[in-house]
């Protein structure tokens, strides 16, 4: 059997260079190579409104021969993502986005009367930029020590050994921290070097949540 086309819808530019530069030598280093990466066409980048996502979900889904999934931040969700009043219910920070992300493929499913098991939707816990939390080093390498307040990213980096666990709001999730703390960072070009210098098992190792996602994703693909 050959193995199946890898789709990954993503929730902006960041995310797609992140895929493009990080993800695809490592997907290549387990035999993946056919590999499609697409932004949410309909908002630009980003994620508005669910039918955004949903729609360029449906676009790819029927294709024979395909595994999709998805790369968006639990930060930032649009109120009217499936079930999205139920997390409020849910303490564990893990089982809120494990149940939104059960609660986008059977909207998906139940919406058009099919199965789909070649889906396996993913919502990072709690943004993107908590993958850059990695490696304190990294980001204090990045920047010179006039431009980044090295105290608070210290202090940040001693309160939360899972970046995952930064929490969500608009003053403190990951993404805000950091625009906090350095001056001028950009999301596109500074998170993802910041990545690529400590390396991708660095953030495996640091990032469980994430680390199952791609494992999920390269099993699907492979069987």
């Amino acid at each position: 059997m050959t193995d199946k086309r890898l789709i990954i819808i993503v929730e902006g530019q960041t995310e797609k260079e992140f895929v493009n530069v990080i993800l695809r030598p490592y997907f290549s280093t387990k035999g993946i190579f056919d590999i499609s990466v697409f932004t949410i066409k309909q908002s630009g980048g980003g994620l508005s409104k669910y039918n955004h996502i949903k729609t360029n979900i449906l676009n790819c889904i029927y294709q024979s021969n395909t595994v999709i999934t998805t790369l968006i931040d639990f930060y930032g969700l649009p109120g009217n993502f499936p079930n999205f009043g139920g997390v409020a219910n849910i303490d564990n920070k893990i089982h809120k986005v494990e149940f939104l992300e059960k609660s986008m493929k059977e909207e998906l499913e139940n919406s058009q009367k099919n199965k789909f098991d070649n889906f396996l939707p993913y919502i990072q816990l709690h943004e993107f930029e908590a993958l850059v939390f990695s490696s304190k080093e990294s980001i204090l390498n990045n920047f010179e020590s006039n431009k980044i307040d090295m105290l608070e990213i210290e202090k940040i980096f001693r309160e939360f050994d899972n970046p995952e666990e930064i929490n969500n709001s608009v003053n403190t999730a990951p993404s805000k921290r950091l625009l906090k703390h350095k001056e001028g960072y950009d999301k596109v070009v500074d998170g993802v070097r910041i990545i690529e210098q400590a390396g991708l098992n660095k953030v495996l190792e640091k990032c469980p949540r994430f680390a199952a996602w791609l494992n999920k994703v390269i099993l699907k693909v492979k069987s």
